[in-house]
């Protein structure tokens, strides 16, 4: 009885510690969704050295935000950044938006990691709005510490994109620079797309002195029957304009 009894609770002592140790890995996201400010900082900061606390295990920080308060942002980028300096995987996903102050805290991911759902969008614009000061008599107050943060800001931008500064500068010069999941890999600010399912992409080629444009779709719209029959009526017009162009060219060419 007593054997039994200490079995069964060395059974359930187990279950519990893989129902912990399952939980754990699992719930090692953090989240950062809405405006960037101190509150939100604060969480997001605590989470993530909580997590390092725990484990050097892989952290994954989703984003969601339209941006916020620079010195909030940057607090968050460099915690993310001693974390991948200390040996932590940290990958950071879009989900939805990256904008301003979001596109840089998203540039602290460890290499290779900056990701993005398929319809996710990033903006990256002039520093000087992302530090709130709208007017230009609050600019000039603090020109010397808007000119750093600008600065600051530029070259985490440049460095992670692999984009000349004076490119990243052009492009956000008094203008919000948007892109979408796509355009966002191919300027450098994200490095890979999330998808259910491989990314079936066909890079343009010159054909003919023709273009083959890109043509990107998940897996399953691949196989989609929908395309088949686009595509069979698509070959049948074809292949009758040819015959109808042969047969102008060679009367006695058979129908």
């Amino acid at each position: 009885m007593e054997f039994n009894e200490r079995l069964v609770h060395e059974v359930i002592e187990a279950v519990r510690e893989q129902l912990r140790k399952e939980a754990t890995e699992r719930l090692r996201d953090v989240y950062l969704v809405g405006d960037i400010e101190k509150d939100s900082a604060r969480a997001v900061i605590e989470r993530l050295r909580e997590l390092a606390a725990e484990s050097a295990k892989p952290i994954t920080l989703y984003i969601n935000s339209a941006g916020g308060n620079v010195t909030d942002g940057l607090a968050i980028h460099d915690v993310v950044r001693h974390l991948v300096w200390q040996g932590i995987e940290v990958t950071i996903v879009v989900q939805g938006m990256a904008y301003s102050m979001g596109s840089v805290v998203l540039q602290a991911a460890s290499p290779g990691a900056r990701l993005a759902f398929p319809h996710s969008w990033i903006m990256i614009h002039e520093p000087a709005k992302w530090a709130g000061w709208q007017s230009t008599s609050a600019a000039a107050q603090h020109l010397d510490r808007l000119k750093q943060m600008q600065a600051q800001i530029y070259r985490i931008l440049a460095a992670r994109s692999g984009k000349p500064l004076g490119r990243i500068i052009r492009d956000t010069k008094r203008t919000d620079f948007y892109l979408d999941a796509q355009h966002a890999l191919d300027y450098g600010l994200i490095d890979r797309i999330l998808v259910q399912d491989a990314l079936l992409v066909e890079s343009r080629t010159e054909r003919g002195g023709g273009v083959e444009e890109k043509a990107a779709a998940e897996g399953p719209l691949a196989d989609d029957p929908a395309r088949e029959e686009v595509a069979e009526p698509a070959a049948a017009e074809d292949e009758r304009r040819a015959g109808k162009a042969k047969r102008r060219l060679d009367p006695q060419a058979e129908p």
